[in-house]
């Protein structure tokens, strides 16, 4: 049988899948939004958590009445004055709130006492100071005594953010001394989200600035947007009673009887169904802001990545001109060859009959240790190329990172790492490379034109062919000039001959194309893989554009739910 979830089961199943997702959300790209991003995840996940979820499970429960103000505005007194009873006593260092005091009904006494807050209780490091009471006010309404917003103590201040969150009213307290002071309106701006419910008390105000005291506070409420639904009491300065550390109860008689009428059910389900509702809104709104704190990690990630990536392409593009101008391998490497092949030699040669291209053929290739070397230098120089190219993409990233509040506090994490090589880059390029060269010895079995010419070679002990085609790719007169161009063309030249005599020249062609697409991809492959340490880094620390989209569906969800569940 299917059994059908009440509008408030079914908006607080809504709001637990919001809260996995807000949960879910992993800002951890440096920078100098990271600690307001992760602040703003917290206070969300806190509203849904400590308020939403519990106040819609227990819609009957006492309203919660939090004492809120700056230090020593008088909350402690207010509190006691309200129990005429010694409730809470302020920190003996200074007048100041330490632990969070909660005024409570003996029947609800274990309600608080027990997993009230996450992170407050027994075994916790934040404990509530629970005093129990058989006041008839606290049949309704729990009043809790918060630890000041503005304290020079960072708990204290996280404290009094944490119960505001859960607060179904705000009382809010301030002395006639310290109402303009410009911290109490940015707290209060955080209850105005909330659209919480707030009772305005000013306290020690001396009698004869009475009248300009409260006249001055109510023009600033409306100025600040508070006026309309919020109420204002005033209570002059007087002397506090050392029996129990109150005003006398008169001095508090009008903040009594509102919180009387407020604990009446009828009263107390309005006031927690305001609550409620504001609650709700505040959560659909910093959704929306932390979905778009989401975006904004996730491209400042990309562009960090793409900063990286485009220092490693521009180190290929350089590679492939270098191959293609000839310029990559050249100086010893050329020159060794140009002297073994004997490039005047060959040309003769090849001007002769095919029996002196034959001996000519025997001659160099018969088992020299001179080709082992040419192929030796040829593979070592273009291991040490990529290689420097790698530093240099490495250098150039980390550069442009350390102009970046963000890339700047990664490379601080690295400890300088990302701006070398990584330290398998050489072993990874000689792989490379090794690779390379055994497909050219495959392509030119499969590709090779002449077999008889290309097994001929192959046959005088070494893999001539596969140096021939090797020295194919770099050996051209591209992009050189004065003698560095009369050395290579000699050695260009012969090795053309070369190519066309084993292979022939439609062959010898797609042999050299083939074997510069591969290498380009192996380097590319190098370069990648050595710039992955940058992608990667960027990838592991922030969040992803999915994770928005998902915020938004899951409040989305909650909005509908909301709707439903007020009718």
């Amino acid at each position: 049988m299917t059994v059908e979830l009440s509008p408030a089961a079914q908006l607080r199943a809504a709001l637990h899948a919001l809260g996995e997702g807000v949960e879910a959300v992993a800002f951890a790209l440096p920078g100098p939004s990271h600690a307001a991003r992760v602040q703003e995840q917290r206070y969300l996940l806190w509203s849904i958590e400590e308020y939403l979820l519990p106040r819609l499970g227990d819609l009957d429960a006492p309203a919660v009445a939090v004492v809120l103000g700056s230090t020593g505005s008088g909350k402690s007194t207010l509190v006691n004055s309200l129990a005429q009873d010694a409730v809470s006593t302020p920190g003996p260092v200074r007048p100041t709130t330490r632990r969070p005091v909660v005024w409570a009904h003996t029947d609800q006494a274990d309600r608080y006492s027990g997993d009230f807050l996450t992170g407050y209780g027994p075994g916790e490091s934040r404990q509530l100071d629970v005093r129990p009471s058989a006041d008839s006010l606290l049949a309704g309404v729990t009043v809790i005594d918060s630890p000041d917003f503005d304290s020079v103590v960072d708990e204290n201040r996280e404290m009094a953010d944490d119960l505001l969150a859960v607060a179904d009213l705000c009382i809010f307290v301030t002395s006639a001394q310290r109402y303009a002071d410009a911290v109490p309106w940015e707290f209060l701006e955080r209850a105005r989200q909330r659209s919480l419910p707030i009772v305005f008390v000013v306290n020690r105000i001396p009698t004869a600035d009475h009248e300009v005291i409260v006249s001055d506070y109510e023009r600033r409420l409306g100025d600040a947007g508070l006026a309309g639904w919020a109420e204002l009491l005033a209570i002059d300065e007087q002397s506090i009673t050392s029996e129990h550390g109150g005003l006398p109860a008169a001095s508090v008689a009008l903040l009594r009887e509102r919180l009387e009428q407020l604990a009446r059910p009828e009263e107390r389900a309005t006031l927690v169904q305001e609550a409620v509702a504001g609650g709700l809104s505040d959560v659909l709104r910093r959704v929306e802001a932390l979905a778009g704190a989401v975006e904004d990690e996730a491209a400042e990630a990309a562009a960090l990545a793409q900063v990286a990536e485009r220092a490693y392409q521009a180190q290929m593009t350089e590679l492939a001109r270098l191959i293609e101008d000839g310029s990559l391998i050249r100086g010893e490497v050329v020159s060794r060859w140009q002297s073994f092949v004997g490039t005047g030699q060959l040309l003769q040669a090849l001007a002769e009959s095919t029996s002196r291209i034959r001996r000519w053929f025997r001659s160099v290739f018969g088992g020299k240790p001179e080709v082992e070397q040419v192929e030796r230098e040829a593979r070592s120089e273009l291991i040490d190329a990529v290689v420097r190219r790698t530093d240099l993409a490495a250098t150039a990233a980390a550069g442009a990172w350390e102009l970046d509040a963000a890339g700047a506090e990664l490379l601080a994490q690295t400890s300088g790492a990302l701006w070398r090589h990584a330290p398998e880059t050489p072993d990874r390029a000689k792989r490379a490379v090794e690779d390379w060269l055994g497909y050219l010895t495959k392509l030119i079995e499969e590709e090779g034109g002449d077999r008889r010419k290309v097994a001929q070679v192959a046959s005088y002990g070494v893999n001539a062919a596969a140096v021939t085609v090797l020295l194919g790719v770099f050996v051209h007169t591209g992009g050189l000039t004065g003698a560095e161009l009369g050395v290579t063309a000699s050695a260009a030249a012969a090795q053309q001959k070369v190519l066309e005599h084993v292979f022939g020249s439609a062959a010898a062609r797609t042999l050299i194309a083939k074997a510069k697409e591969r290498l380009h991809e192996v380097l590319q492959g190098v370069l990648h893989a050595d710039g992955a340490r940058f992608y990667d880094l960027t990838g592991e620390r922030s969040a992803t554009a999915d994770s928005a989209i998902r915020l938004r569906e899951l409040a989305a969800a909650v909005g509908r739910q909301s709707e439903t569940y007020r009718g």
